[in-house]
Protein backbone atom coordinates (compact mmCIF):
# COMPACT_ATOMS: atom_id res chain seq x y z
CA UNK A 1 0.00 0.00 0.00
CA UNK A 2 3.14 2.37 1.01
CA UNK A 3 4.41 1.86 -2.56
CA UNK A 4 0.94 2.20 -4.27
CA UNK A 5 0.66 5.58 -2.68
CA UNK A 6 3.85 6.88 -3.68
CA UNK A 7 3.29 6.38 -7.37
CA UNK A 8 -0.30 7.53 -7.20
CA UNK A 9 1.36 10.33 -5.97
CA UNK A 10 4.01 11.28 -8.28
CA UNK A 11 1.46 10.79 -10.83
CA UNK A 12 -1.35 12.88 -9.88
CA UNK A 13 1.43 15.79 -8.83
CA UNK A 14 2.93 15.54 -12.51
CA UNK A 15 -0.06 15.43 -14.60
CA UNK A 16 -1.24 18.49 -12.07
CA UNK A 17 1.49 20.63 -13.56
CA UNK A 18 1.08 19.46 -16.98
CA UNK A 19 -2.72 20.79 -17.04
CA UNK A 20 -2.01 23.91 -15.48
CA UNK A 21 0.90 24.92 -18.04
CA UNK A 22 -1.87 24.01 -20.74
CA UNK A 23 -4.12 24.99 -18.84
CA UNK A 24 -2.94 28.85 -18.64
CA UNK A 25 -2.77 29.80 -22.34
CA UNK A 26 -6.06 28.77 -22.77
CA UNK A 27 -9.39 30.90 -22.89
CA UNK A 28 -10.95 31.59 -19.71
CA UNK A 29 -14.18 30.32 -21.56
CA UNK A 30 -12.68 26.52 -22.08
CA UNK A 31 -10.48 26.51 -18.78
CA UNK A 32 -13.30 24.55 -16.73
CA UNK A 33 -14.41 22.07 -19.38
CA UNK A 34 -10.35 21.55 -19.67
CA UNK A 35 -10.07 20.79 -15.84
CA UNK A 36 -13.10 18.58 -15.86
CA UNK A 37 -11.78 16.35 -18.05
CA UNK A 38 -8.35 16.37 -16.89
CA UNK A 39 -9.57 15.20 -13.34
CA UNK A 40 -11.83 12.75 -14.47
CA UNK A 41 -8.28 11.49 -16.55
CA UNK A 42 -6.50 11.40 -13.70
CA UNK A 43 -9.46 9.50 -11.69
CA UNK A 44 -9.22 6.62 -14.24
CA UNK A 45 -5.14 6.57 -14.23
CA UNK A 46 -5.15 6.23 -10.07
CA UNK A 47 -7.93 3.32 -10.49
CA UNK A 48 -5.74 1.40 -13.17
CA UNK A 49 -2.83 2.49 -10.40
CA UNK A 50 -4.40 0.77 -7.55
CA UNK A 51 -5.71 -2.12 -9.41
CA UNK A 52 -2.21 -3.23 -10.49
CA UNK A 53 -0.54 -2.51 -7.12
CA UNK A 54 -2.88 -4.78 -5.63
CA UNK A 55 -2.17 -7.66 -8.02
CA UNK A 56 1.28 -7.25 -7.94
CA UNK A 57 0.84 -7.74 -4.17
CA UNK A 58 -1.10 -10.22 -4.23
CA UNK A 59 0.51 -12.23 -6.85
CA UNK A 60 3.80 -11.75 -4.10
CA UNK A 61 2.09 -12.11 -1.17
CA UNK A 62 3.42 -15.66 1.00
CA UNK A 63 0.17 -16.09 3.23
CA UNK A 64 -2.11 -16.68 0.16
CA UNK A 65 -2.42 -19.61 -1.28
CA UNK A 66 -1.86 -18.62 -5.64
CA UNK A 67 0.79 -20.85 -7.27
CA UNK A 68 3.16 -18.22 -7.35
CA UNK A 69 3.22 -18.33 -3.57
CA UNK A 70 3.28 -21.94 -3.38
CA UNK A 71 6.10 -21.95 -5.46
CA UNK A 72 8.04 -18.81 -4.14
CA UNK A 73 7.46 -20.66 -0.28
CA UNK A 74 8.95 -24.31 -2.40
CA UNK A 75 11.65 -22.40 -3.60
CA UNK A 76 13.17 -21.13 0.31
CA UNK A 77 15.25 -23.46 2.09
CA UNK A 78 16.33 -23.18 5.65
CA UNK A 79 19.86 -22.94 7.04
CA UNK A 80 20.44 -24.20 10.77
CA UNK A 81 23.55 -23.30 12.73
CA UNK A 82 25.28 -26.66 14.31
CA UNK A 83 27.01 -26.36 18.04
CA UNK A 84 30.95 -26.76 15.79
CA UNK A 85 29.58 -23.15 13.88
CA UNK A 86 28.63 -25.15 11.03
CA UNK A 87 25.82 -23.97 8.63
CA UNK A 88 23.06 -26.47 7.69
CA UNK A 89 20.62 -26.98 4.55
CA UNK A 90 17.68 -28.36 5.52
CA UNK A 91 16.36 -30.01 2.04
CA UNK A 92 12.48 -30.49 0.92
CA UNK A 93 10.71 -33.12 2.23
CA UNK A 94 7.39 -35.02 1.38
CA UNK A 95 7.06 -37.61 4.11
CA UNK A 96 3.99 -37.04 5.72
CA UNK A 97 3.33 -38.13 9.00
CA UNK A 98 2.27 -41.53 10.03
CA UNK A 99 -0.09 -42.10 12.93
CA UNK A 100 0.50 -44.98 14.51
CA UNK A 101 0.02 -47.32 17.79
CA UNK A 102 2.58 -47.28 20.02
CA UNK A 103 3.12 -49.35 23.23
CA UNK A 104 2.19 -46.69 25.59
CA UNK A 105 2.16 -49.32 28.81
CA UNK A 106 5.63 -51.50 27.92
CA UNK A 107 8.90 -49.81 29.17
CA UNK A 108 11.40 -49.40 26.58
CA UNK A 109 14.16 -51.63 28.45
CA UNK A 110 10.79 -54.38 28.64
CA UNK A 111 11.81 -57.48 25.91
CA UNK A 112 8.71 -59.56 26.14
CA UNK A 113 9.12 -63.42 23.80
CA UNK A 114 5.85 -62.28 21.96
CA UNK A 115 7.96 -59.64 20.18
CA UNK A 116 7.48 -60.05 16.37
CA UNK A 117 10.53 -57.26 15.46
CA UNK A 118 13.50 -57.11 18.06
CA UNK A 119 14.04 -53.74 19.07
CA UNK A 120 16.55 -51.61 17.19
CA UNK A 121 19.93 -49.30 18.57
CA UNK A 122 19.89 -46.05 20.01
CA UNK A 123 21.89 -43.02 19.68
CA UNK A 124 22.58 -39.90 21.69
CA UNK A 125 23.13 -36.27 20.12
CA UNK A 126 23.18 -32.67 20.68
CA UNK A 127 19.92 -30.39 19.83
CA UNK A 128 20.89 -27.81 17.38
CA UNK A 129 17.73 -26.18 16.97
CA UNK A 130 14.13 -25.78 15.18
CA UNK A 131 13.77 -24.64 11.64
CA UNK A 132 10.57 -24.54 9.12
CA UNK A 133 10.54 -25.71 5.61
CA UNK A 134 8.04 -26.32 2.86
CA UNK A 135 7.17 -28.93 0.84
CA UNK A 136 5.95 -29.54 -2.64
CA UNK A 137 2.61 -28.66 -1.81
CA UNK A 138 3.69 -25.26 0.23
CA UNK A 139 2.92 -26.66 3.34
CA UNK A 140 5.13 -25.94 6.48
CA UNK A 141 6.88 -28.30 8.85
CA UNK A 142 8.41 -27.48 11.68
CA UNK A 143 11.80 -30.05 12.32
CA UNK A 144 14.25 -30.17 14.58
CA UNK A 145 18.00 -30.54 13.93
CA UNK A 146 20.14 -32.83 16.42
CA UNK A 147 23.64 -32.63 15.69
CA UNK A 148 25.85 -35.93 16.58
CA UNK A 149 28.99 -34.57 17.94
CA UNK A 150 32.19 -36.61 18.47
CA UNK A 151 30.94 -40.16 20.13
CA UNK A 152 28.32 -42.57 19.90
CA UNK A 153 31.21 -45.63 20.43
CA UNK A 154 30.50 -48.82 22.29
CA UNK A 155 32.28 -48.87 25.53
CA UNK A 156 30.53 -51.59 27.08
CA UNK A 157 28.09 -54.73 26.03
CA UNK A 158 26.17 -56.51 28.67
CA UNK A 159 24.58 -60.05 28.61
CA UNK A 160 22.50 -61.79 30.59
CA UNK A 161 25.33 -64.42 31.70
CA UNK A 162 27.82 -61.47 33.24
CA UNK A 163 25.20 -59.05 34.18
CA UNK A 164 21.74 -60.05 34.16
CA UNK A 165 20.13 -58.51 31.41
CA UNK A 166 21.48 -57.32 27.80
CA UNK A 167 22.30 -53.63 26.94
CA UNK A 168 24.88 -51.58 25.06
CA UNK A 169 26.72 -48.66 26.62
CA UNK A 170 27.40 -45.52 24.94
CA UNK A 171 30.13 -42.88 25.06
CA UNK A 172 29.35 -39.32 23.71
CA UNK A 173 30.86 -35.90 23.40
CA UNK A 174 34.64 -36.05 23.58
CA UNK A 175 36.04 -34.17 26.69
CA UNK A 176 39.78 -33.83 28.25
CA UNK A 177 40.42 -36.57 30.40
CA UNK A 178 41.08 -33.92 33.40
CA UNK A 179 37.32 -32.99 33.54
CA UNK A 180 36.18 -37.14 33.96
CA UNK A 181 36.55 -39.03 37.15
CA UNK A 182 39.82 -41.43 37.12
CA UNK A 183 37.54 -44.72 37.97
CA UNK A 184 35.56 -43.29 34.37
CA UNK A 185 38.94 -42.50 32.60
CA UNK A 186 40.39 -46.45 33.64
CA UNK A 187 36.62 -47.65 32.51
CA UNK A 188 36.43 -46.42 28.99
CA UNK A 189 40.45 -47.53 28.38
CA UNK A 190 40.05 -51.43 29.42
CA UNK A 191 36.70 -51.09 27.13
CA UNK A 192 38.04 -50.79 23.54
CA UNK A 193 41.17 -47.91 24.76
CA UNK A 194 37.91 -44.92 24.15
CA UNK A 195 38.80 -41.22 24.30
CA UNK A 196 37.57 -39.68 27.38
CA UNK A 197 33.69 -38.79 26.60
CA UNK A 198 31.22 -36.66 28.82
CA UNK A 199 28.61 -39.13 28.69
CA UNK A 200 28.00 -42.72 29.30
CA UNK A 201 24.13 -43.95 28.58
CA UNK A 202 23.00 -47.39 28.54
CA UNK A 203 20.69 -48.50 25.63
CA UNK A 204 18.63 -52.34 26.61
CA UNK A 205 17.94 -54.47 23.29
CA UNK A 206 17.45 -57.72 22.21
CA UNK A 207 20.16 -58.79 20.40
CA UNK A 208 23.89 -57.49 21.76
CA UNK A 209 25.72 -59.63 19.55
CA UNK A 210 26.56 -57.55 16.42
CA UNK A 211 28.20 -55.42 18.88
CA UNK A 212 31.71 -54.77 20.21
CA UNK A 213 33.75 -52.56 22.83
CA UNK A 214 35.11 -49.51 20.62
CA UNK A 215 32.72 -49.90 17.63
CA UNK A 216 31.53 -46.75 15.99
CA UNK A 217 27.60 -46.24 15.31
CA UNK A 218 26.93 -44.77 12.50
CA UNK A 219 23.18 -43.01 12.13
CA UNK A 220 22.84 -44.22 8.08
CA UNK A 221 23.10 -47.51 9.41
CA UNK A 222 20.42 -47.40 12.40
CA UNK A 223 17.99 -44.77 10.83
CA UNK A 224 16.55 -44.25 7.65
CA UNK A 225 13.98 -41.77 6.30
CA UNK A 226 10.53 -42.34 7.98
CA UNK A 227 11.65 -44.05 10.68
CA UNK A 228 9.23 -43.06 14.03
CA UNK A 229 11.52 -42.40 16.75
CA UNK A 230 10.78 -41.54 20.18
CA UNK A 231 13.58 -38.65 21.99
CA UNK A 232 14.04 -38.30 25.62
CA UNK A 233 16.03 -35.33 27.28
CA UNK A 234 15.67 -32.99 29.64
CA UNK A 235 12.94 -29.91 29.56
CA UNK A 236 14.11 -25.93 30.27
CA UNK A 237 13.92 -24.93 33.53
CA UNK A 238 11.31 -22.01 34.30
CA UNK A 239 12.20 -21.36 37.87
CA UNK A 240 9.99 -21.36 40.47
CA UNK A 241 6.25 -20.31 39.06
CA UNK A 242 2.47 -19.78 40.65
CA UNK A 243 -0.34 -23.00 40.04
CA UNK A 244 -1.60 -20.80 37.33
CA UNK A 245 1.21 -21.03 34.98
CA UNK A 246 2.76 -24.70 36.37
CA UNK A 247 -0.60 -26.64 36.39
CA UNK A 248 -2.99 -24.35 34.66
CA UNK A 249 -5.65 -23.64 36.86
CA UNK A 250 -8.27 -20.90 36.27
CA UNK A 251 -7.56 -17.14 38.81
CA UNK A 252 -9.90 -15.38 40.61
CA UNK A 253 -11.80 -12.10 39.76
CA UNK A 254 -9.58 -9.27 39.13
CA UNK A 255 -12.11 -6.55 39.83
CA UNK A 256 -11.92 -4.09 42.92
CA UNK A 257 -12.66 -5.81 46.13
CA UNK A 258 -11.47 -9.55 45.23
CA UNK A 259 -8.68 -11.17 47.33
CA UNK A 260 -7.97 -13.94 45.41
CA UNK A 261 -6.64 -12.54 41.82
CA UNK A 262 -3.84 -15.42 41.14
CA UNK A 263 -4.06 -17.39 44.87
CA UNK A 264 -3.56 -20.81 45.13
CA UNK A 265 -6.73 -20.90 48.03
CA UNK A 266 -7.58 -23.85 49.78
CA UNK A 267 -5.39 -26.78 50.40
CA UNK A 268 -7.56 -28.87 52.58
CA UNK A 269 -9.91 -30.01 54.59
CA UNK A 270 -10.12 -28.80 58.43
CA UNK A 271 -10.56 -31.42 61.42
CA UNK A 272 -10.52 -34.38 59.31
CA UNK A 273 -7.90 -35.45 58.12
CA UNK A 274 -6.10 -31.75 59.41
CA UNK A 275 -3.02 -32.27 56.71
CA UNK A 276 -2.23 -31.41 53.36
CA UNK A 277 -2.57 -34.31 51.21
CA UNK A 278 0.93 -35.31 49.28
CA UNK A 279 0.79 -34.97 45.78
CA UNK A 280 -1.45 -32.05 45.93
CA UNK A 281 -0.45 -29.40 42.97
CA UNK A 282 0.99 -26.35 44.47
CA UNK A 283 3.16 -23.92 43.56
CA UNK A 284 7.01 -24.59 43.26
CA UNK A 285 10.19 -25.50 40.98
CA UNK A 286 8.62 -25.73 37.14
CA UNK A 287 10.40 -27.84 33.93
CA UNK A 288 14.16 -29.24 34.19
CA UNK A 289 12.69 -32.44 34.24
CA UNK A 290 13.37 -35.74 32.17
CA UNK A 291 10.53 -35.77 29.11
CA UNK A 292 10.15 -38.38 26.51
CA UNK A 293 8.19 -37.01 22.68
CA UNK A 294 7.31 -40.03 21.23
CA UNK A 295 6.79 -40.82 17.68
CA UNK A 296 8.62 -38.33 15.64
CA UNK A 297 9.30 -38.96 12.05
CA UNK A 298 12.92 -39.06 10.79
CA UNK A 299 12.85 -36.28 7.65
CA UNK A 300 16.83 -36.69 6.95
CA UNK A 301 19.75 -38.79 7.98
CA UNK A 302 23.61 -37.55 7.24
CA UNK A 303 26.62 -39.04 8.37
CA UNK A 304 29.10 -37.02 6.34
CA UNK A 305 27.51 -33.59 7.94
CA UNK A 306 26.93 -35.23 11.52
CA UNK A 307 22.93 -34.41 11.98
CA UNK A 308 19.44 -36.09 12.03
CA UNK A 309 16.44 -34.29 10.98
CA UNK A 310 12.98 -34.91 12.75
CA UNK A 311 9.77 -33.78 12.82
CA UNK A 312 8.41 -32.16 15.86
CA UNK A 313 9.74 -30.69 18.51
CA UNK A 314 12.19 -32.15 21.38
CA UNK A 315 12.43 -30.88 25.28
CA UNK A 316 15.31 -28.86 26.17
CA UNK A 317 17.06 -25.95 24.51
CA UNK A 318 19.86 -25.45 21.98
CA UNK A 319 22.51 -28.37 23.35
CA UNK A 320 20.87 -30.53 25.08
CA UNK A 321 21.68 -33.37 25.33
CA UNK A 322 19.25 -36.13 23.76
CA UNK A 323 18.44 -39.68 23.02
CA UNK A 324 16.98 -41.25 20.15
CA UNK A 325 15.07 -44.92 20.51
CA UNK A 326 13.19 -46.50 17.85
CA UNK A 327 9.33 -46.34 18.31
CA UNK A 328 7.44 -49.64 19.71
CA UNK A 329 4.99 -50.13 17.52
CA UNK A 330 2.13 -52.18 18.00
CA UNK A 331 1.62 -55.39 15.61
CA UNK A 332 5.48 -54.79 14.65
CA UNK A 333 7.77 -54.99 18.23
CA UNK A 334 4.78 -55.55 20.64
Amino acid sequence: QRVTRRILRIVVTAKMESSMEEVAILPNRRREMFQSSRLVALGLCAALVLVGGSIILSGLSPNLSSPMAAAARASSSALVALPGGRMIEVPHMTKDYRDVKVCSRQRKWEIREHMRDPIKMGLMGTKAGMTTYYDDEGIAHPVTVIALEAGNVVTQVKTKETDGYDAVQLAYKETRDRTIPWPERQHLRKHGNVKAMKHLKEFKIADVSEFTPGQQLKAEELFEVGDLVDVSGTSSGKGFQGSIRRWGMKRGPMSHGSKSHRQHGSIGCSATPSRVYKGLKMAGRMGNERKTVKKLPVMMVNDEEKYIVVRGSVPGKKGTIVELRPTKIVGKHC
